[in-house]
């Protein structure tokens, strides 16, 4: 999906609600409404029972311009797949002709709305009640989705947070979020999986002229993927932003022709565990094939002690239990049943006929290595003790298959009292590779499962060392603190969570990190320079501004990037008065908030300064680390040449020795980065400014981690004593 007009989404407002951490933002998740579960099943049990799969075939998916179905000549004609690969209905791809108006529409279009909100929220009440069960329905019948009752509830509490954040960004699933502020949007078709979401905008597009909204806010480009590819370049820079779900791999490749788009991509979701239990047995199956790995969050990396081996995992995997068909794991409530032998998409390689599958055979996939299949389950799975070598540090998500590298690098007596000191020995040694190996590919998730008298130190060593979005403690032997798994978060909460790609890496992939919930068109919004003009170092009295960040800031020559740096002071104070933050959920105990990088020895984030950068261009980058807890963490690299910002560096550092400031050419400076690559957490080359000021919370997500973990306890004081008192948690200085 993306946004045809982007001057819509222009902001002047100074109050920062939709800026995550923010005061306002936590405010959000207060009267979140809850959601009838049985209700939802049994809408979506009848709708299915009454579903007629000649339906889609009958009504073909299709472009929609204006309100108007695109129909076209039998050549264009295709049969759609679901995600199993199986056939179910018909679509038409848009002529020549056809694709030509469509991006005509999307590039010359203009909204004449600025606010629908009323209108666009009595819709989305109807999908949410009215149409929930077609919702749900067509996500089983389409996704293979098998439990979309949850994933419902979730949208009905989560998207109450997401109005109100709109409702901030106004005063001051996506596409209803960005139309209700009256952004017109074109929802791109997809190669496969195509039947749900053309039915939902349909849908919506009628419901749109019910409410008399215009119906070209909405437009479907039912197209093939290189119509896809010519009209998304034509529209590069002169449409809005565009979302997407994807893989890594493609995420980078629409990056390419179309630099304004927000991705949410995977990642090799990890769970450590010391303890081979049942119960942990339990949780990393759920974790391994839950959707059948159809999910963000499922597990893809499990790290455990050396004395697991291929014989135990595969005897793990006897108890996987099999589904016929979505539909019937949506009738017995289940997440996580595996669909036997589907051509959704490839299986991994085996083994070459010369390895050994004891413990694995061994590798990466450039290395020769495969995975053992299951004898009666479609899993797959190897084993060794080498943290996964992964191809372009990329590793198959194998979308739809439960496939699991596991690393058995863990001391077998790691649970034991003799080697509890997480710091020390093996298991420290242990513990420190794999926080590097996870700063290194950044999954979404971690989960950490130890004994309960073990588990937060090494929980606690583990979220310092790293910066994902969501981490789980668990325990093997505490009954009300249950294993924890890689697929629990619950944003409706304030469990908050995001899709991270590598952070040395990021703008590869995406214009912005993903973070829910968020007000969508929050991305795509930007600050008007009178704005900004019109704020000044007063507005930080009364904060918790170090002196040293004001007199930083005093030295800013230009009034728009001053005024913007001090409302990213304002918003820092404000997001890390309480930090961390509570949760709002009842089940566990959730802590939350801005983060300073991994606290690893040696690793930074390096800020290179060329020739012409200048104090102000640094200014908002550095004033991240320099006003926070975070500021031994920077290490500035300056070009020789450029003596003005230098002597500027030296007038604020003078004795103090806060920041470390390099000065070297770019040669010198590549050669540097060849030999230390490990040690930088980030590498951010600071350009000239005359960009559009980003809104604060995405700004931030650049450069800091944020996020929340989590005990599986309830109401655990202990838990929240412990990780309070991390220093991992951003503070102003």
């Amino acid at each position: 999906m993306m946004g045809i007009d982007t001057k819509t989404t222009t902001t002047t407002v100074a109050r920062r609600g939709y800026n995550f951490a923010s005061s306002e933002y936590v405010s959000c998740f207060e009267g979140v409404p809850s959601a009838d579960k049985d209700k939802l099943r049994t809408d979506a049990i009848t709708y299915l029972d009454a579903f007629d799969i000649r339906s889609w075939y009958d009504r073909p998916v299709c472009s929609i311009l204006n309100g108007e179905r695109l129909l076209a000549p039998p050549s264009y004609l295709r049969i759609t797949k679901d995600a199993l690969d199986r056939p179910n209905g018909h679509q038409y791809h848009a002529t020549p002709d056809q694709v030509d108006s469509l991006l005509d529409h999307v590039l010359n279009y203009r909204s004449t709305y600025a606010d629908l909100r009323p209108e666009v929220r009595r819709i989305e009440r109807k999908f949410l009640d009215e149409y929930a069960g077609l919702l749900i329905g067509n996500q089983c019948l389409d996704y293979s989705k098998q439990d979309g009752v949850t994933e419902l509830e979730e949208c009905i509490m989560a998207n109450s947070a997401e109005r109100k954040m709109n409702d901030l960004l106004f005063d001051d699933e996506r596409t209803l979020r960005s139309l209700e502020l009256g952004v017109p949007c074109a929802v791109l078709c997809r190669s496969h999986t195509t039947q749900h979401p053309y039915r939902w905008t349909e849908l919506l597009v009628d419901l749109m002229v019910e409410e008399g909204i215009d119906a070209g806010m909405v437009t479907y480009l039912s197209c093939q993927l290189e119509d896809i590819i010519h009209i998304t370049s034509r529209c590069a820079g002169r449409a809005g932003t565009l979302y997407t779900t994807c893989s890594r791999d493609l995420a980078k490749s629409i990056m390419s022709t179309y630099p304004d788009t927000i991705s949410s991509t995977g990642g090799p979701n990890t769970l450590l565990t010391t303890e081979w239990t049942a119960t942990v047995r339990d949780a990393i199956r759920t974790s391994a094939s839950i959707e059948s790995a159809g999910q963000c969050t499922a597990l893809r990396h499990l790290v455990v002690p050396e004395c697991v081996h291929l014989s135990d995992v595969e005897s793990m995997f006897d108890d996987v239990e099999h589904v016929t068909s979505p539909v019937d794991a949506l009738r017995r409530g289940t997440c996580d049943g595996v669909f036997d032998g589907h051509g959704g998409t490839s299986s991994p390689p085996p083994p070459p006929a010369t390895a050994s599958l004891v413990d694995g055979g061994g590798g990466g996939e450039e290395e020769g290595g495969g995975y053992a299949k299951h004898g009666r389950k479609d899993a797959y799975y190897r084993v060794g003790p080498a943290l996964p070598s992964l191809e372009n540090d990329e590793m198959n998500e194998y979308w739809r298959k439960v496939v699991v590298d596991v690393t058995n690098f863990l001391p077998a007596d790691a649970s034991t009292a003799a080697t509890a000191a997480v710091g020390e020995g093996r298991l420290g040694a242990a513990v420190v590779d794999l926080s590097r190996w996870l700063n290194r590919h950044q999954p979404i998730s971690l989960a950490v499962n130890a004994r309960r008298a073990q588990v937060l130190e090494l929980g606690r060593s583990l979220f310092e060392k790293t910066s994902l979005v969501v981490t789980t403690i668990g325990s093997t032997d505490a009954p009300d603190a249950p294993p924890a798994m890689t697929c629990q978060a619950r944003p409706q909460d304030a469990e908050c969570f995001g899709e991270f790609p590598p952070r040395k890496r990021m703008g590869e992939y995406t214009q912005f990190p993903v973070i829910i919930p968020s007000s969508t068109p929050s991305y795509g919004a930007r600050y008007r320079d009178e704005y900004l003009r019109s704020r000044t170092l007063e507005d930080l009295d009364g904060t918790s501004c170090p002196v040293h960040a004001r007199e930083w800031l005093s030295d800013i020559v230009d009034v728009t990037t001053r005024g913007y740096c001090v409302e990213l002071v304002r918003y820092l104070c404000d997001a890390t008065e309480e930090n961390p933050k509570g949760g709002f959920g009842t089940g566990r105990t959730v802590l939350w908030g801005l983060q300073r990088p991994p606290i690893l020895e040696g690793l930074r984030t390096l800020l290179r300064c060329g020739p012409s950068v200048s104090f102000d261009d640094l200014s908002s980058i550095f004033l991240l680390f320099y006003s926070t807890n975070a500021r031994s963490q920077v290490e500035l690299s300056v070009d020789g040449s450029n003596k003005d910002l230098l002597d500027k560096l030296m007038r604020h550092d003078l004795d103090s020795h806060v920041f470390k400031v390099v000065v070297e050419g770019d040669e010198t400076l590549e050669h540097r980065l060849n030999e230390e690559q490990d040690d930088f957490y980030n590498i951010v080359r600071v350009h000239s400014s005359g960009k559009p000021f980003k809104m604060l919370g995405q700004f931030v997500s650049l450069y800091l981690p944020l996020g929340h973990i989590k005990s599986t306890r309830k109401n655990d004081e202990e838990f929240v004593k412990y990780f309070g008192q991390s220093e991992k948690w951003l503070k102003m200085a």
